[in-house]
């Protein structure tokens, strides 16, 4: 996910900004994968702190729309981007379709129920439900839902703007989303790659630990890592699925170089 700008008091930020922005990560090509890839995205990075609309001033995300919100609980809906693979780059996948980038949303109901607890650490505990859709030039495609409950403990140090995340993440998903991952249609078996229908069901859990860091007054950097377990998956079974656990490393940086005069408390209280 891409990076968020950096934490300020949230009276003093700005409504708009635009940043200069880099996003990298190394691990699986996708989930239980033995095989690795590298992304790197440069782009320009717009941050937008509305009432209702929320874009890139969250790290875990980027953008996210306000349904409700009181001091504990939320409802959010959320986005998120996958990153997409070139199957020849792949052993496992060699002659089949490429995976392309997946746009995941859907609402996110988060609870709070630890403020400055065990390590000075607030702890909140989610529950996320969001649609896939693939997406080859413009023609989207469906592929089914993915949900999981989520424990996530967040502390910050002092007023520097460093933050540093724990995330627990057990997740589930349809047979469509599945199959966009695990299924071997007909047309593509071979003899080392039957065959597969896959189901839905358990599809594994990631531990993320990441950390954010306020350099400068206008720079930010971010970075972590996250080790995924796919142990007692519903779909072991299937010829694309060939690692049991992996490890992904991502970092990123944000430079902010334009702040618009209006001031994101304002726009809550129009």
């Amino acid at each position: 996910m891409i990076p968020a700008a950096a934490s300020e008091d949230p009276a003093s930020e700005a409504l708009w900004e635009l940043n200069i922005a880099a996003f990298g990560r190394y691990g699986p090509s996708y989930p239980a994968s033995e095989e690795s890839q590298g992304n790197f995205v440069p782009l320009p990075f717009p941050v937008y702190r509305g009432t209702f609309l929320r874009i890139g001033d969250d790290t875990d995300s980027p953008i996210r729309g306000r349904v409700f919100r009181t001091d504990r609980i939320k409802l959010d809906i959320d986005f998120d981007l996958v990153f997409g693979s070139e199957s020849d780059d792949i052993a496992a996948r060699t002659g089949m379709p490429d995976l392309d980038l997946l746009l995941e949303l859907g609402p996110e109901l988060e609870l709070q129920f630890v403020d400055r607890g065990w390590l000075a650490a607030d702890a909140f505990l989610a529950f996320q439900v969001r649609g896939a859709f693939s997406w080859d030039g413009l023609d989207p495609a469906y592929e089914g839902l993915v949900y999981s409950p989520e424990l996530k403990f967040a502390r910050e140090f002092g007023d520097s703007g460093r933050e540093a995340k724990l995330r627990i993440t057990p997740t589930f998903a349809t047979g469509g989303y599945m199959d966009y991952y695990y299924g071997v249609a007909p047309a593509f078996a071979t003899a080392e790659r039957p065959e597969f229908a896959a189901d839905g069901g358990y599809l594994g859990t990631e531990i993320a630990l990441s950390l954010r860091i306020p350099v400068a007054r206008r720079l930010e950097l971010w970075g972590g890592i996250r080790q995924g377990f796919y142990s007692g998956a519903k779909n072991e079974d299937s010829p694309l699925f060939t690692d049991r656990a992996a490890t992904t490393f991502f970092g990123a940086f944000m430079y902010r170089f334009w702040e618009s005069e209006r001031r994101a408390e304002a726009a809550r209280e129009d």
